[in-house]
């Protein structure tokens, strides 16, 4: 009935189906995941010389002064493209002189600025450079033909700079 070789293929045919059981039962299984490495927030990188989108695009809005004179930053457009476009004056500790450049920034390159000066009364340009410390409290500020000057961040406006200036 029974012989030898019946009995250690019919062992072998239940054994392999046991082994393919137990492998079904592994796939099956879902693999258990700790939840709280999966639900932990990853803390944003902090991303230099990137402004949000509310932020302004350049820090360099504003009232600048040294012991010599006063520079008042200030757009000189309504938003969209003219968002580049800047107006500096330069006001002197004493006098009415003021110097009035309009300048325009391409993209943004970090601390260091360049705009491009235009002339109205002709069709030159130049180039003038901006340049923050990092804690973006003083400006230095680079004209054409001139040495560089540095500028902190204005304490007064600039009425109180220079009250005999005629606004």
């Amino acid at each position: 009935m029974f012989t030898f070789k019946k009995i250690t293929v019919g062992f072998l045919v239940i054994w392999s189906l046991a082994a393919c059981d137990n492998e079904q039962e592994m796939v099956i299984k879902p693999e258990r995941v700790d939840l709280k490495e999966e639900n932990e927030v990853q803390k944003p990188t902090p991303q230099e010389n990137v402004p949000s989108y509310e932020a302004p695009k350049y820090h360099i809005y504003g009232g600048w002064m040294n012991d010599e004179s006063y520079i008042l930053i200030k757009s000189d457009g309504d938003g969209g493209e003219e968002r580049s476009k800047f107006t500096l004056e330069k006001i002197p500790k004493k006098g009415n002189g003021k110097i009035l450049k309009h300048f325009q920034l391409p993209e943004s390159t970090g601390s260091k600025l360049t705009g491009i000066i235009s002339s109205k009364e002709s069709n030159k340009t130049s180039l003038l450079t901006l340049e923050l410390n990092k804690e973006k409290t003083e400006i230095t500020v680079t004209l054409p033909n001139e040495k560089p000057v540095t500028y902190k961040e204005a304490e007064m406006d600039p009425h109180e700079f220079n009250p005999d200036y005629e606004w």
